[in-house]
């Protein structure tokens, strides 16, 4: 099978990226013939490493630029820019002679001009995220341009939800839609307790609103004081780090409460904490929240759409939260206060997730790709 994968950029190093890598490199083993297309690389180094005999193409569209510019230009190269866009992809998919071109819902900006092309190869679209509450939080004008982009998606062939909850959104807007989660990229063989940190509590998120940091550094400013050999290690980097770094000296949490970048070896965080938390207001699967029940560790989450309930056995293998303070600071107190049942919580998650292992879920989302043929 000839695949190509569609996504603005391998630029970052975030949740959707290393996710795709992952799978681009894994199909790639599988004997297809893989290509990545980008359309906004420009200079940046591949932030993820990609197997060799996967091509790369970078269609050199950088949409970003026109943000630096005046409305009324922004408007007007935006029409050149689409059409610069379709023709190049046009051209890629006619010169890699493609059986299926696979995009996400991260292009949203060029959702009709990918469309365009189903009359001209298979195509299956991703989602990840969850599409139906992102869209509440964002401008009038972004509702409007991702009212067009869902009508457009009805000419994908098929559409991959990570969740059913998210599934059932698309069900309105794609003809064909199938659920297949995301894989693992790792799983530990040994999670003996040598490797823990008394008293670390992680964190692995981007700073972003909808990661809702604030949330954790507040529930745990409710507890600290009385839990004083516990702390929490936030791993991520993005816009808000600064302001929230605020929050933490306003709340005296300085030194108890860290901010640390995104490191290669995610895997080792895992393994030194004693469990993590996740506190988002959505999320699109909840990766991290499987990877770290892979490495042993268990979890408390929010019960946010559309993830973490498919995912947490609450009570079981991680706690489920409500979206709010009070509550998530309690099931951290839990947490720290039971930890026998905490340990083995842990070595439930890690049996639990053996299902996202990454040979069987990639037959899975291979199937997926080749029942459009």
């Amino acid at each position: 099978m000839k695949i190509a994968f569609l996504i603005r950029s391998l630029a970052l190093a975030h949740g959707v990226e290393r996710t795709l890598a992952d799978k681009v490199n894994a199909l790639s083993e599988m004997g297809h013939e893989v290509t990545l297309i980008t359309y906004e690389q420009g200079t940046h180094p591949l932030v993820f490493p990609l197997r060799q005999g996967v091509r790369h193409v970078d269609l050199d569209c950088c949409y970003f630029h026109l943000y630096r510019k005046s409305l009324l230009r922004r408007l007007i190269e935006g029409v050149f820019m689409r059409r610069r866009f379709q023709r190049r992809l046009s051209a890629a998919v006619s010169q890699l002679q493609l059986d299926v071109l696979v995009t996400t819902i991260y292009s949203d900006e060029f959702a009709r001009a990918t469309m365009s092309l189903h009359r001209k190869v298979r195509i299956v679209v991703e989602s990840h995220t969850a599409y139906s509450i992102e869209m509440e939080h964002v401008s009038a004008v972004q509702r409007w341009r991702s009212r067009h982009a869902l009508h457009a998606y009805r000419h994908c062939h098929l559409f991959i939800a990570l969740t059913r909850g998210d599934a059932e959104f698309w069900k309105k807007h794609a003809a064909r839609v199938t659920v297949v989660p995301n894989p693992l990229p790792f799983y530990c063989e040994d999670i003996s307790l040598a490797h823990r940190k008394p008293g670390r509590i992680l964190c692995v998120g981007s700073f972003q609103s909808q990661k809702r940091h604030d949330r954790l550094v507040d529930a745990f400013s409710l507890i600290a004081d009385k839990y004083k050999n516990w702390y929490v290690d936030i791993i991520g980097d993005g816009v808000l780090k600064d302001t929230l770094q605020q929050r933490i000296d306003r709340l005296g949490l300085t030194g108890r409460v860290t901010l640390l970048p995104p490191t290669a070896d995610v895997r080792a965080e895992y393994l030194s904490c004693e469990f993590l938390v996740q506190c988002s207001d959505y999320e699109g699967f909840g990766l991290v929240l499987v990877e770290a029940m892979a490495c042993g560790v268990p979890v408390v989450s929010t019960a946010c759409p559309y993830g973490p309930a498919e995912i947490i056995d609450d009570g079981i293998t991680g706690l489920l939260t409500k979206l709010d303070v009070a509550d998530l600071s309690a099931k951290m107190e839990w947490m720290i206060l039971h930890d026998a049942e905490r340990r083995e919580m842990g070595i439930k998650a890690h049996k639990a997730v053996l299902r996202y292992r990454k040979q069987q879920i990639m037959r899975e989302w291979a199937a997926a790709y080749a029942s459009v043929m």
